[in-house]
């Protein structure tokens, strides 16, 4: 009966504060690469060809149903030095009660500042709606004194059945051959009023994200092709960051990949603390492990975070599945460097 409570009151609370506030909790992917086009619009059309990208998360199955899906397809237009891209997305909390979706048409272009140094910016346009299903919540004005549903109204005040807005991200990245990145994302640029109450007070916060990294190739190529695909085949360590914040909140995110084709391990830690916001706030997070395996041009990739702080025993940590399949194109551009170097996964 004790877990019992502890999930509805956990649930009401999530809800009442994504619902209210519109702040909540900042969606985030753990294989961060592995969903392009929600990190940053330039990265739509960063393959050779074409590419469609999954992602499935399921977030603290022990607490409760969090869930985030992510479908993609995006598009490298070389002739034109630019790549297109659209993202659609629905993340959901409490059984399907609260829910956000996403659809999101990003545009990027990319040009040589010299020889080696490279820039890509990109734009993503979305269209959001925000939903809720109030007779499906429970709050703890429901609950007698026994942990049971005693009555089957609440005092609160509901809230919009749905909320759509349009918002919009930039980002740019910059990329030195095919070793070194570092790029930026500000997404909520029109800080649209997200609130289900309506309330002209409460509106999205801006989110900036600030990436990079290195990759170190170790030993020779183990094919004997030219090209990309024996430079994607050779073994490397990438060492990568995501700092993650808001006005409210921060996340920082280190860690590394080693692949030898066809196998990618990754570990990193999510929620190194860096500037906390409020008294007693702690945002140290996670510990994530991932397990890549590349088939041809499939890329699939599965990874754990293993909950840490507090909240150590009680969440059942959370799930990641990433599957990203490129089309290569029949005939090649002479372009250099139009792919920026960062992990598959």
């Amino acid at each position: 009966m004790k877990k019992i409570l502890i999930y509805i009151i956990t649930i009401a609370t999530l809800i009442a504060a994504r619902t209210h506030t519109a702040e909540g909790q900042i969606i985030q992917f753990s294989q961060f690469y592995a969903a392009p086009l929600y990190l940053a619009p330039s990265y739509a059309g960063e393959c050779w060809g074409s590419r469609v990208s999954l992602n499935y998360r399921n977030q603290w199955p022990e607490v409760g149903t969090f869930n985030t899906y992510a479908i993609a397809y995006d598009q490298n237009l070389h002739k034109l030095n630019s790549g297109v891209g659209l993202m659609v997305l629905r993340d959901e909390a409490g059984e399907g009660s609260l829910a956000l979706t996403t659809i999101d048409l990003c545009y990027s272009w990319w040009t040589n500042i010299t020889r080696e140094w490279i820039i890509r910016p990109g734009i993503g346009i979305k269209y959001n709606q925000r939903s809720v299903d109030f007779e499906k919540l429970i709050f703890p004005d429901m609950i007698n004194e026994l942990g049971e549903i005693g009555k089957t109204a609440t005092n609160e005040r509901p809230p919009l059945p749905r909320k759509p807005y349009l918002d919009m991200q930039v980002s740019c990245v910059g990329f030195y051959t095919d070793k070194y990145w570092a790029g930026i994302s500000v997404d909520h640029l029109l800080r649209p009023k997200a609130s289900l109450y309506d309330d002209d007070t409460y509106h999205e916060n801006m989110k900036v994200s600030l990436f990079g990294g290195a990759k170190i190739y170790v030993g020779a190529p183990q094919t004997a092709a030219k090209g990309r695909q024996s430079r994607e085949d050779m073994q490397n360590v990438t060492f990568t960051l995501l700092y993650d914040f808001t006005k409210q909140s921060d996340n920082l995110s280190l860690g590394c990949y080693w692949h030898k084709d066809p196998f990618t391990l990754g570990c990193w830690l999510r929620g190194i603390p860096v500037a906390i916001r409020a008294e007693s706030y702690s945002n140290l997070d996670a510990l994530t492990v991932l397990l890549g395996y590349k088939i041809f041009n499939l890329h699939i990739g599965y990874s754990y975070d293993f909950t840490i702080g507090h909240l150590l025993s009680s969440t059942g940590g959370s799930h990641e599945l990433s599957v990203q399949y490129e089309f290569q194109p029949k005939a090649r551009s002479k372009k250099r460097h139009s792919v920026i170097a960062c992990p598959r996964l």
